[in-house]
């Protein structure tokens, strides 16, 4: 037998049991070290203790193999000498206690599952049986499972020779199991110590679950970087296995025993008096406070005393009004974590919410009195009350200015405070926070941040503002609301399957102010379910972006996902049969039922249709997108309930329709976006000239040239509007294109889903202005397809995305044509209505709910609406005129008196937003809050939305300023496509500008600044 070798063997596999692997894995996942954590134990329990699942399971993983190497080797070495294989692991673990810090347990397991399975196996059912008898004996916890491991390492060498009857392999597995023994009883034990004896640090990263929500939401504030004092918690099961009788029971008054060791090394760390907090789960949460219901006592100065401190903090757990609280809030009783810091001698102190606790309005709440925090929120005493605006640079200055003389606290430290509130509530993701603070004469310190509980849920304006935008009537929510939450309820329900379970889908949008607003806490609650990173609720509250999903987290809804992706992927194939089966005889029954007759296929305004030019080729059987649709005379011909019926079957029919139609309008764009995200598609690669908006200006514009070719004798002939005018009025050939135009596009609006919106058909004369203004301009040229030179990857990766574009626009045309229908359905039942006199005026049937019409056509009784309808249009011209906030906290718009923004005083003449279509441009505003305004020539539009019925307003404007909308909306793809510079998402853009201001617009950079 070489020596040589057996020498070169056991020397190899010490340096491999050297080899830090267990604490490089944590390293990667946490980049904390586990020689300074917990026992300072380097082992996989260690891992996943300190390090979580990943971690644990890379350090699992590593140890497996380090076992197994070793005993491959010496059976390939020494095939009749397997001795040697169990005898290298003695070396392995040696190495591994002595340089790498581990326990050497793992490898032991898996070499000798290698080496020679049953006795792995054996051993195993062993130790377990061991266990369980040692439960019985001594019940459950630390002494019975680590005597059960140390048993299961003793009993191997009975093991080896019950199965292999080798006296050398028997020795060898006695002097590993020996060796195990032996560490196992040096090392120190770390998961008895996170029950038991572990102290947390606010400089570690806490989990909420085990050291309750107070101190895990500090520790995130101090690390990072905010002024918060250090601190030490004892986790909620710190104690647990050194008492008589557990404190985990209703009115059990029993004292923990907390280990001296513990108390000490609480003293040594804070060596001046002490303060003691409650940190119990579901305090200071995201739904639930606890405020006032669990005690803090401090000042605390001797170790007994910090004891005695101790267990009433977690006695107070169990007091009757903590008990009720807790069931009236449905939260499981647990355990208390306790949080340990040094107590702060303040000058004044006090609470701060970071916004307006009633209605989540935009100002800073200060209450502050001298001493201490707990005077405050004591509520025996009556503090300093400060209110200070922060809606604007100049209003928080003024407000800081105005309390300089009337308050307590410096300016200074006010401005502190309010600057300190707004960075705490963007650090926690928009969510407004009510936050306990203290002045020590110095600094400003952090003691507490919770959210304020009422103000929840959040509503964002934030994607239902380009969805949905304007001020909406209630017709037009009572159809839009189900529709758009039961497609994300069935999205939501595709990807997080069995966890959609209690989650009301019901609630994902709403009306404020007549307004829409998303349920950004629902969302966000979805978001997390789904593993994306909390800058969701960012991107919900504020439009930031959103971060790379942690793989770890994503992880379990990776399934869902990819059935969601199979969803995506099948549209097209699903859509084209639901158009031939479903969608285009819901068209042509609805041409019939109206009094419009089907014709042949329209070419003589366009030459070639626009879904020829998309598609290359026309499907057969198509139809929708070539007849003409025309608008019924909203007259009612048989003023009796009968009819009324009709039509409400009609208008409940079309509603059906519209249900698959929605889940393709929303699920269309998203796969779009996705595609164009993953094979990194420009939006110049994609081919629109199907898109509706465009389409229908491209025909337009088309007319227009043809109505001044036979105006003018010379292209560059100026030619009055009356000239115009009066050649189009003499030509029929004119009139009879301009009407084929209005039948093929008349179904489009300026708000596509509101049906409260007129479509172009019912206002021919503003379309036949336009027409005469387009043909006036010598420069109406027809704007060339753009012709973009891409490479062969480039193509094949637009590839992946064009059929999904083309798609997308016959989806959102047929959604708008079947939106068309309705409304045109609901004003001959106003018709009706005005004949039975159950209306006053048109516009009325508008604002009253679905419901209410079914209720009223279905009673068949006389009734009359007309107080519920004048108080509806009351507030929907109050609301229409108020500022409306991007986002809202609970349930109440903020109750905010109207102001007017003169940005030109402000420390900046530039407003910032979105760029949607390069270019620069100087120019005058003019504010457009119709799509019927008259532009003017020359004229920067400034529109609080854009929508396809726009597109014949914007193609007139020089540039483009819209209040919402990204770089996908209507306006922008208009933009881009015309070459007009654009930017989206400037607030309140319609109130902070006036007609004929100066200003400069830059889409690259995705400003507009004022020069006057």
């Amino acid at each position: 037998m070489p020596l040589g070798t057996i020498a070169l063997l056991l020397a190899a596999s010490f340096s491999l049991g050297a080899l830090p692997l267990t604490g490089w894995a944590v390293r990667v996942f946490t980049r904390r070290d586990l020689r300074a954590l917990g026992t300072g134990n380097v082992g996989v329990s260690a891992a996943f203790i300190h390090g979580g699942k990943l971690a644990g399971i890379a350090a699992v993983l590593a140890e497996i193999a380090r076992g197994i190497v070793p005993v491959l080797a010496g059976r390939f070495c020494f095939p009749d000498a397997p001795a040697i294989a169990i005898a290298l692991l003695i070396p392995l673990a040696a190495g591994r206690y002595a340089i790498a810090r581990g326990g050497g347990v793992t490898n032991a397991v898996w070499g000798l599952l290698v080496f020679s399975p049953p006795v792995a196996v054996s051993s195993g059912i062993w130790g377990l049986l061991v266990w369980g008898l040692a439960q019985r004996w001594w019940g459950e916890g630390d002494r019975a499972r680590l005597f059960a491991s140390r048993c299961g390492c003793l009993c191997t060498p009975i093991w080896v020779w019950v199965w292999r009857q080798s006296m050398p392999e028997f020795l060898a597995a006695a002097g590993l199991a020996l060796l195990l023994a032996a560490i196992n009883f040096s090392q120190g034990d770390d998961m008895s110590l996170s029950k038991s004896e572990q102290l947390f640090s606010l400089d570690d990263s806490l989990d909420s679950a085990i050291c309750g929500d107070k101190a895990a939401k500090l520790s995130q504030l101090k690390r990072a970087g905010f002024n918060v004092p250090s601190g030490w918690i004892l986790s909620q099961e710190a104690g647990i296995g050194h008492r008589a009788s557990g404190i985990g029971h209703r009115g059990n008054s029993d004292e923990l025993s907390i280990p001296n060791a513990s108390i000490q090394n609480l003293k040594s760390k804070i060596q001046n008096r002490m303060i003691v907090r409650s940190s119990a789960a579901g305090e200071d949460g995201d739904t639930s406070s606890a405020a006032g219901q669990y005690q803090t006592i401090g000042p605390v100065f001797t170790e007994a005393e910090l004891l005695d401190a101790i267990n009433r903090c977690r006695q107070s757990y169990w007091t009757s009004e903590a008990v009720a609280y807790r069931r009236q809030r449905q939260l499981p009783d647990t355990q208390m974590a306790v949080l340990i810091q040094p107590y702060i001698d303040s000058e004044f102190a006090g609470v701060m919410f970071s916004r307006n606790p009633l209605d989540g309005g935009s100002q800073v709440i200060i209450e502050a009195l001298p001493g201490g925090a707990e005077a405050v929120v004591g509520g025996q005493c009556t503090p300093v009350h400060l209110e200070i605006d922060f809606s604007t640079p100049e209003s928080l200055e003024r407000n800081l200015t105005e309390l300089k003389s009337n308050s307590i606290i410096a300016q200074s430290i006010l401005a502190e405070l309010v600057k300190q509130a707004q960075a705490i509530e963007e650090f926690f993701h928009g969510i407004p926070q009510d936050i306990e603070w203290s002045w020590d004469g110095e600094k400003i310190w952090i003691l507490q941040s919770r959210p304020i509980t009422n103000l929840q849920p959040f509503w964002t304006r934030t994607i239902a503002a380009e969805v949905i935008p304007g001020a909406i009537r209630p017709l037009t929510w009572s159809i839009n609301r189900p529709l758009t939450c039961g497609v994300w309820g069935e999205i939501f329900k595709v990807v997080l399957g069995d966890r959609a379970i209690g989650l009301n889908f019901n609630e994902t949008a709403t009306l404020l102010g007549s307004h829409a607003y998303f349920n950004a806490t629902l969302l966000g609650e979805i978001f997390r379910m789904m593993g994306l990173p909390e800058q969701g609720l960012e991107f919900l509250l504020r439009g930031q972006k959103m971060g790379k999903p942690p793989l770890g987290k994503i992880l379990p809804s990776l399934p869902g996902l990819w059935r969601l992706v199979q969803r995506e992927r099948a549209l097209n194939a699903e859509f084209k049969g639901d158009r031939i089966s479903i969608f285009l005889p819901a068209l042509q029954s609805l041409d019939k039922q109206e009094g419009s007759s089907a014709t042949d296929s329209v070419t003589d305004v366009t030459d070639v249709s626009p879904m020829e030019e998309g598609r290359g080729k026309k499907e057969e059987g198509r139809g929708s997108s070539e007849e003409e649709i025309l608008m019924p005379n909203a007259q009612c011909p048989m003023p009796d309930y009968q009819y009324l019926m009709e039509l409400l079957e009609r208008a409940e029919q079309i509603q059906e329709w519209l249900k698959p139609i929605t889940y393709y309008n929303i699920l269309g764009p998203i796969g779009l976006a996705i595609r164009k995200a993953i094979f990194r598609v420009d939006d110049d690669w994609l081919a629109n000239d199907s898109a509706p908006e465009i389409a229908s200006v491209r025909a337009l514009q088309q007319l227009a040239q043809k109505l001044r070719q036979s105006a003018v004798s010379q292209p560059d002939e100026t030619v009055s509007v009356a000239h115009l005018a009066q050649t189009f009025a003499e030509s029929p050939a004119l009139q009879a294109d301009f009407e084929k135009w209005l039948d093929i596009y008349g179904y489009l609006s300026e708000v596509g889903t509101d049906i409260a919106v007129p479509t172009w058909r019912e206002q021919p004369e503003i379309y036949q202005k336009l027409l005469i203004t387009m043909a006036q301009k010598a420069e109406t040229n027809l704007v060339e397809k753009r012709k973009v030179g891409l490479t062969f990857g480039q193509k094949w990766r637009l590839d992946k995305c064009q059929e999904r574009a083309l798609v997308k626009n016959e989806i959102s045309e047929i959604y708008a044509r079947l939106l068309a229908h309705l409304r045109w359905t609901f004003l001959e039942i106003e018709a009706c209505g005005l004949a039975m006199q159950v209306f006053q005026e048109s516009g009325d049937i508008f604002y009253l709910e679905f419901g209410e019409i079914q209720q009223w056509i279905r009673s068949g009784a006389s009734v009359s609406f007309k107080d519920t309808i004048r108080e509806r249009r009351d507030r929907l011209v109050a609301d229409r005129d108020r500022p409306i906030p991007p986002v809202v906290y609970g349930n109440l718009l903020p109750n905010s008196q109207k102001r007017a923004i003169e940005l030109a005083t402000s420390e900046t003449n530039i407003m910032q937003g979105i760029p949607a279509s390069i270019g620069r441009v100087e120019g005058f505003v003019k504010i457009c809050r119709t799509a019927s305004t008259d532009l003017g020539e020359n004229a920067i539009a400034v529109v609080p939305y854009t929508d396809a019925g726009w597109a014949p307003l914007l193609l007139g404007a020089t540039a483009i300023i819209a209040e919402v909308g990204g770089q996908l909306s209507h306006g922008a793809i208009i933009a881009r496509e015309y070459k007009i510079p654009a930017v989206m998402n400037i607030a309140e853009a319609t109130t902070r500008l006036r007609d004929g201001q100066k200003v400069r617009v830059d889409g690259y950079l995705g400003t507009v600044e004022l020069l006057e």
